[in-house]
This record gives C-alpha cells, structure tokens and sequence, in this order.
C-alpha cells in the first residue's frame, strides 16, 4: 500500500465554491498519480465570505469521507464555540457581538439565514446546527508530519511544540511572521494573507492564506510523503478551475 499523501488547504472563509473546486482538482490529482491521500483545513472555514454554511458541510463531508483528514481550529471557528462554552454572561453577549461586527461574523449568520441584528446567545446555542457546532469543538490544535508542521496562524518561536499555547497557534503574527529561527520541522500556516497573494515559502515557513474571499484564489499544498511539495490554487478568473502554481519565495 502506498504511503498517505497530504493536502493541506488555506483559509476559506466562506467560500465554498472554490473550496469545491480545488477538492475536485485534489482528487482528480490523486487518482492520477495513484496515490491514497488525506485532507488537511488550516482552519478559517466560517466568516468574511457568502457560503460559510455550504463550506461547514463541505468540510464535514470530507472528514467523514476521507479517512485521516483533521480540521485545525482558526481563530474565526473558535468564537461560536468560545462563546458558548468559554465565558458567561455579559462576556458571552460582548463577545457575540464582537465576532458579528468585527470578525464578520454576519456573515456567516447571514449564510444560515438568521439576521445578523437580532441575533442571540441562545441563538447561537439552539438554532445554530449542532453538527457544526460538534465539528468545531473537535477540531484540532495542528497536525505533526514527517518533514512538516500544519497550523492556522504559527508558532512562538523559542518554544516546543507541545507547549505552543492555544492563542499562539490560533492568531500569532509576530514574531512568528519575521522569525527566521528554525522550528524543528517547517511550518505551513493561513491566517495571514500572503504580500503577493501567491503561496510563500520562507526559511522556517510556509503561507498558503491567499485571501480566498477577496482574491479568488484559495491555495491548497501537496505534501507527499517524503516532504516533496506542489502548490494548487483556484484560478481567479475562472473559479471553477485549479492551477498547479509556483510559489514565491520570500
């Protein structure tokens, strides 16, 4: 049996349509070489784009369906389950309304077709579909591989990995982002939406947030067992078709 290939896919946001396409363009790519493959979604799936729902079902669906497949918990799929089941009270209702109106999170009520004005926490815990709710909750902090470490947004430089702390791997920027420190293994991120709007290799570190939602392109790599990587991105100009691309170099 041929070892498991990876392919770990960007931020989302909402964006199902592309997210479609490049797991279409996946699959036909894995039955081409031959090869058994999993997923990897660096998390991000909900806000800023029109189809949140549709890309929660997406995801759900693949994990279900391709066996060894994770989703990492991003910064924006962990405020529904931090409201609910992290805080209380005011804090519950402030936080409510900081993801609705700062993390565009109307966005995502809007895809479930709730009002985004006269929307609750009580809301959110008996009406938003609990399937969702359950994908996010279990969804985890990274995947380890052989050559490689798969995160939303990055590490801490200076600390072991098992000692990253949930906010780090969920929203570091900096010093993570200017870092040229090794990590060990390199480390292939989102969260941070690339300068070129291309895929970007560094020293100690991958990007592959391309800025689906605004850009058109949402970027997946291809990690083949013995650390070789390819680069797959959505073409903006015709959405439904996947490119294999050159990332830059940074």
């Amino acid at each position: 049996m041929h070892e498991q290939h990876t392919f770990a896919i960007g931020d989302i946001h909402g964006r199902a349509d592309l997210l479609q396409a490049l797991l279409e363009a996946i699959d036909k790519r894995a039955a081409g070489m031959g090869i058994s493959y999993r997923i990897v979604f660096l998390g991000d799936v909900i806000d800023r784009g029109p189809r949140s729902r549709d890309a929660m079902d997406i995801v759900a669906n693949t994990l279900d369906q391709v066996s060894g497949s994770h989703l990492i918990l991003g910064n924006h799929d962990w405020f529904p389950i931090r409201i609910l089941d992290e805080l209380a009270g005011d804090k519950q209702h402030m936080a409510l309304t900081h993801w609705i109106y700062n993390l565009c999170g109307s966005a995502t009520l809007m895809s479930y077709g709730f009002d985004p004005d006269d929307f609750s926490v009580e809301d959110l815990r008996t009406k938003f579909p609990a399937r969702h709710l359950d994908l996010l909750r279990s969804a985890v902090r990274y995947v380890e591989l052989p050559h490689h470490i798969l995160v939303h947004a990055g590490l801490a430089p200076g600390i072991p990995l098992a000692e990253q702390s949930r906010h780090d791997l969920m929203w570091i920027r900096e010093p993570f982002l200017l870092s040229t420190q090794s990590f060990g293994k390199t480390v292939i991120h989102g969260h941070s939406v690339t300068a070129s709007g291309q895929c970007e290799i560094a020293t100690n570190r991958i990007g592959i947030d391309t800025g689906a939602y605004c850009t058109g392109r949402l970027s997946a790599v291809h990690i083949h067992p013995d650390g070789q990587l390819a680069f797959l991105q959505t073409d903006p100009q015709k959405p439904g078709d996947v490119m294999i691309v050159t990332a830059h170099r940074v």
